[in-house]
């Protein structure tokens, strides 16, 4: 088979170069001690400034447990905006794992949060020995800062509503990403109630200032890289649509030009937030990840019509109309590469970003698997891209067709199968994007089938 040159590709001794000092797994490790670290530092707080003497009745317990509650509610908020700020050296490091960080903390924060609520008003209500209705109308009409605290659990709390899945899946993705953007105020009005009563900052100028820096430092990093600079590249790289492809009846590869676009240091299966600035779309962002590796000037990604928004897409953008990115995001990428053999499965959509994968793996260098799962041969994408890498030596095209049925042997995905059809399958390395079902399916038949974990990366098409 005849093989050409990938420009795209890094030779071995060049990404063992780039490669960071901490493993994605060394680096979740540390950032896991930092946050348990933190939050040892609220404790110790909270027990060195609670007198032994104050604990004296069941309404005291109450109070100070309230207190204690209220301090490591208020540090994971703390934790749950910043991991909002999208740090660059993180995302491109850890992307996907911060993103089920701060989905794993939010029901602890929303836990913690409630309690100290109940806790304090039952505190309260023992020691004055009036119902909790009466103290909590007092406590809001006497207290400015109550009442601003109240209104920041409020928001918090509809926020952890949305984020159940059920909820959801209702709302959509626009409405959930603006129902999210409420942690910003929520985070600002929390603050000043802590300073303002929180016993450990109001007796302890030193925890008070500390926290104070520590606040204005996450501030700091949500606005530069959540608004200035996305607002900066923007004005620097001036986007617009280029011209627009139809891939398929429902599936459209948009091009996007623009000025210096490789300072955006971006590869191929990272993703950014696109705005287009057209009728009818221009107030929504939505995620899509690069289904081509980018050129100097020129960014692709591909999008196919399964909702509302997308299918307004294809009705609405025309070449020349301007275009905002945030990004790039996420850490799938070929740096996750670490065996000469890999393997790349896609679901749906999620063939796009292991199509810009695939680009920046040299097949003169690699044996590449490209196997892409659909029910019919009419739901694959991209063929005659995949078809022409094949023919360029750049990979294997492995279409897997069928429906998964109810015996479990009929999926073209089980471990037999993959095995008789891979037969080194578990000495590749494995990546797969999809929709989480997909994904977790794959994920199963892969371990069954022999291949280890830690050589199997994914990407989940899901918010």
């Amino acid at each position: 088979m005849r093989t050409y040159p990938n420009p795209h590709a890094k030779s071995d001794m060049e990404r063992e170069a780039s490669r960071p000092m901490l493993s994605r797994y060394a680096l979740s490790v540390v950032l896991i001690v930092l946050v348990l670290g933190g939050g040892l530092e609220m404790l110790a707080l909270w027990w060195l400034q609670t007198p032994a003497a104050r604990v004296a009745n069941l309404s005291e317990e109450l109070i100070m447990a309230a207190q204690l509650t209220g301090l490591v509610g208020g540090y994971l908020l703390l934790i749950e905006v910043a991991l909002m700020a999208r740090l660059p050296w993180l995302e491109r490091r850890i992307g996907s794992w911060l993103a089920s960080l701060h989905r794993y903390l939010g029901g602890y924060l929303m836990m913690l949060l409630t309690m100290h609520v109940a806790l304090v008003l039952t505190g309260y209500s023992l020691s004055l020995g009036a119902p909790v209705s009466t103290v909590l109308m007092g406590v809001l009409q006497t207290y400015p800062d109550v009442l601003i605290a109240t209104i920041a659990y409020l928001l918090l709390l509809g926020l952890g509503l949305s984020s159940i899945k059920k909820f959801r899946r209702k709302l959509g993705y626009e409405r959930w990403h603006a129902v999210h953007l409420v942690a910003y105020p929520a985070g600002v009005l929390a603050f000043g109630h802590e300073i303002a009563m929180g016993a450990q900052f109001t007796r302890n100028a030193f925890a008070r200032d500390g926290w104070t820096l520590v606040n204005l430092a996450v501030a700091a990093a949500v606005l530069t890289h959540r608004f200035y600079l996305p607002l900066k590249r923007h004005v620097r790289h001036r986007l617009k649509i280029s011209h627009i492809v139809a891939e398929a009846p429902d599936t459209i590869s948009i091009y996007i030009t623009g000025v210096d676009i490789d300072e955006l240091n971006a590869q191929g299966g990272q993703y950014f937030r696109w705005r287009f600035l057209a009728r009818g779309v221009w107030f929504q962002t939505h995620p899509f990840s690069l289904s081509a590796h980018p050129t100097e000037n020129t960014l692709r990604l591909t999008v196919k019509g399964v909702g509302a928004y997308t299918r307004r897409l294809k009705r609405r953008l025309r070449p020349g109309q301007r275009v905002l990115a945030d990004g790039p995001y996420g850490a799938f990428t070929a740096y996750l590469r670490r065996r000469r053999r890999v393997l790349l499965i896609g679901g749906g959509v999620g063939v796009t970003p292991l199509r810009a994968i695939a680009e920046t793996l040299d097949g003169n260098e690699r044996d590449v698997i490209f196997a892409q799962r659909a029910s019919t041969e009419h739901d694959l994408l991209m063929v005659d891209e995949l078809r022409r890498m094949q023919r360029q030596g750049k990979l294997t095209f492995l279409p897997v067709l069928g429906k998964r049925g109810k015996n479990p042997r009929d999926d073209p995905m089980h471990p037999a199968r993959l095995r008789e059809a891979i037969p080194d399958l578990r000495e590749r390395e494995v990546f797969i994007c999809g929709s989480p079902g997909m994904v977790a399916a794959t994920i199963k038949n892969l371990r069954r089938a022999g291949v280890r974990r830690t050589y199997i990366h994914s990407e989940l098409f899901d918010f």
